[in-house]
């Protein structure tokens, strides 16, 4: 496994969790939904890196979709969702709710019904993100979904190995989104300017284990 990166990354990931953790989300349901996603996108990620660490590349990979649709989930649930479906998320867990939640088109739509009503929106607020997870969707997802449910790539690399470069690749993209939500959750917080400060350095802390860029020589 390429340690830089890696190593980099879970820095990374630290720094993410600290901009998100001192960003206290305004007290709307959207908001806090939105809040507790870019959490729990971010700790699957974070969850990923540590696993290639331990040589367990396999599931590593697997909860870079996980990490992926949780952080769409969130954007959906802020901009895009229906109210009863923002009512339905702040419901306390009983046998009742488990239950609904097992019927997914009764408790939420999924990856493709959250991008074609996000995708509708006009607010250049929102369409600028909801463009590049659109075009990381359509590069990632099927890879993605292999890796989640046992398919051809994990499969395949489980006899050749993983080389470098994708592992660098997927590590880098996954690493765009800890930013994306990161950004999330200050531009949503109660001081969204002063919460943006230390988010925007993330891009200036963190470059070689980002999309885009080089490792730092």
């Amino acid at each position: 496994m390429p340690a830089d990166i890696i190593k980099r990354s879970a820095e990374l990931h630290a720094a993410a969790v600290a901009c998100i953790s001192g960003s206290a989300p305004a007290d709307h349901p959207r908001v806090i939904s939105a809040y507790q996603c870019a959490l729990m996108s971010v700790e699957h990620a974070t969850a990923a890196v540590a696993l290639l660490t331990i040589g367990m590349p396999n599931a590593a990979m697997a909860l870079f979709r996980p990490q992926f649709e949780t952080l769409i989930r969130g954007v959906w649930l802020l901009e895009a969702a229906d109210e009863k479906w923002v009512r339905q998320y702040h419901e306390p867990l009983s046998e009742e709710s488990a239950r609904a939640a097992d019927k997914a088109t009764d408790w939420a739509p999924g990856l493709k019904i959250m991008f074609d009503e996000l995708i509708k929106l006009e607010d250049p607020r929102v369409k600028g993100i909801v463009e590049h997870l659109d075009e990381y969707r359509t590069q990632s997802l099927r890879a993605l979904n292999s890796f989640t449910h046992g398919g051809m790539h994990p499969m395949s690399r489980s006899g050749t190995g993983y080389p470098v470069a994708l592992v660098e690749n997927v590590v880098r993209c996954a690493n765009g989104l800890v930013c994306y939500a990161a950004q999330m959750t200050a531009l949503i917080s109660t001081d969204a300017q002063a919460n943006m400060v230390p988010v925007r350095a993330l891009h200036l802390d963190f470059p070689d284990c980002l999309p885009g860029m080089k490792d730092a020589a």
